[in-house]
């Protein structure tokens, strides 16, 4: 009776494992999927940086959602300057900005910790405001624990636009 019991707990292991096995490939799967619409607008994003700035290696992407939806990349051209090359979702029209004509993602987070006394920051990305102007856009949580994103101008730190409470 022993070597029977002893067979039997072994196939249940094995079928458990089979089971964890195929819950594990179908989370996957799923993730695949889910991940297959950023990494094409990263793709094509890069396709655009590479055709319009001669960017040759990627550092960062982001992707802005407020009105329109934008596409960044941050990555080095040709001449080894660092660009952000923002691409619009809908349009035609790249902006180009170097890197060092203004303020950095961390300068941004700065200007907003020390202007709202966040408890966490959430997400900084590069976009673009409705007229042309490039930012960052820092989501943070504030004191209370509400989600808030502050827009701040790339050019001079100014911050162009706090949304509260969210």
């Amino acid at each position: 009776m022993g070597r029977v019991q002893r067979k039997t707990k072994r196939i249940k292991r094995m079928i458990i494992i089979g089971i964890i096995a195929l819950i594990l490939i179908i989370i996957w799967g799923f993730y695949m999927v889910a991940q297959l619409p950023y990494r094409e607008a990263k793709s094509e994003a890069f396709q655009m940086a590479a055709k319009y700035a001669k960017v040759d290696s990627v550092k960062n992407f982001y992707i802005y959602n407020r009105n329109s939806t934008y596409y960044t990349i941050e990555g080095e051209n040709n001449d080894n300057q660092d660009v952000y090359v923002v691409i619009p979702k809908k349009g035609n029209r790249v902006n180009i900005y170097e890197k060092n004509k203004g303020i950095t993602k961390k300068a941004a987070e700065k200007i907003v910790n020390q202007k709202y006394q966040p408890q966490k920051i959430m997400k900084t990305v590069f976009g673009m405001k409705n007229g042309g102007t490039p930012l960052w856009e820092v989501a943070y949580e504030n004191q209370q624990g509400n989600l808030c994103y502050a827009q701040v101008a790339f050019k001079d730190g100014q911050v162009l636009q706090n949304i509260t409470n969210m």
